[in-house]
């Protein structure tokens, strides 16, 4: 498709943990290369905002973000291991995945991936690295490894910008031609969300019980050993609960996005827990550190923690949407 001379820019939000780019200093090179060549071989602008602020992302204002999908703007998720572990990370994948869902332009979202190539695979539970799967990732370790003056690196940004305005050209037709194709029943939308009250209900009584536990062993227990062996069952209930957890408030959010449905219930007990659970790891971080077999209840626990704040986060952030789906 040959663009008219005056096609508005292209926008694209680069979402990266930053600390990836303080020892890595990957976007600068990746940002620059990816406006080049989108412009010299496909005679497309590209507007890249690297700051949540700067697009008007502060705090996932839900409303900017539903007009930045249906502006056509792109989420570039710039992947290592590291961005699966911030809670702001996920939350703003998960974000932008439901609104271009919503809206039928998946293809919006172009996961690109630096390095932790191993964690992508098809039966990792965890949501977020099931989304990315899904949307067929784009590997950009071996040029990056190469050097942005490298041949590799080259092709890699000539495919990738190629791509990504072939997946911005379809998404604009989409949304003028398929409105509201996407919008699921009413009834159906308002019974699921009332069932999401007894979901929420029951991972507060949960991660109740289990920080409960979690108290009574850290203090009871004899040796590291045992208390290792004591923790680690609630561990693993906490995090597979909060990994369930975080799906349906996903899905739900989808509803909310699409039909002006009342909201579900509020996370303010649940967001109280997530704070209690992570005081508490904060406070075991030393023996954790001197402890190996202490480890591995507390990695189940602070994966169960992320997945936790992701989904009150996004709970949280519904009351921004005061006409859902419109």
């Amino acid at each position: 498709m040959t663009p008219f001379p005056d096609a508005p820019p292209i926008r694209c939000f680069l979402s990266y943990a930053r600390q990836d780019d303080v020892v890595m200093d990957f976007v600068d090179p990746f940002a620059t290369a990816l406006r080049h060549y989108a412009y010299a071989d496909r005679g497309r602008d590209l507007e890249i905002f690297l700051d949540r602020e700067a697009i008007g992302w502060g705090d996932l204002a839900q409303p900017a973000i539903r007009a930045s999908v249906r502006s056509a703007t792109v989420f570039l998720p710039v992947l290592t291991r590291r961005y699966f572990d911030r809670p702001y990370c996920r939350e703003e994948l998960f974000v932008f995945y439901n609104q271009a869902y919503v809206e039928g332009v998946r293809g919006l979202l172009l996961p690109v991936v630096l390095l932790g190539h191993d964690h992508l695979t098809d039966d990792n539970p965890d949501l977020a690295v099931q989304i990315i799967v899904e949307r067929q990732h784009r590997s950009v370790r071996e040029a990056w490894l190469d050097g942005p003056a490298s041949p590799a690196w080259r092709r890699t940004m000539l495919a990738l910008a190629g791509e990504l305005v072939d997946h911005v050209e379809e998404a604009e037709r989409r949304l003028v031609t398929e409105a509201d194709s996407h919008l699921p029943d009413a009834a159906e939308a308002v019974a699921d969300i009332e069932r999401f009250g007894y979901d929420t209900g029951h991972v507060v009584e949960l991660t109740s019980q289990v920080l409960q536990q979690f108290q009574n062993i850290v203090v009871t227990a004899t040796d590291d050993a045992s208390r290792a062996e004591a923790l680690l069952p609630g561990a693993l209930r906490l995090r597979d609960s909060a990994r369930a957890y975080e799906r349906r408030v996903s899905e739900v959010d989808r509803l909310v996005r699409a039909r002006p449905v009342r909201l579900g219930p509020g996370a303010a007990a649940l967001r109280e827990l997530v704070d209690a659970i992570e005081q508490l790891l904060t406070s075991t971080a030393n023996a954790e550190l001197m402890s190996v077999p202490m480890r591995r209840p507390m990695i189940a626990f602070r994966e169960g923690l992320t997945a936790l704040r992701s989904a009150v986060n996004m709970v949280t952030a519904w009351k921004d949407l005061p006409n859902p789906g419109q």
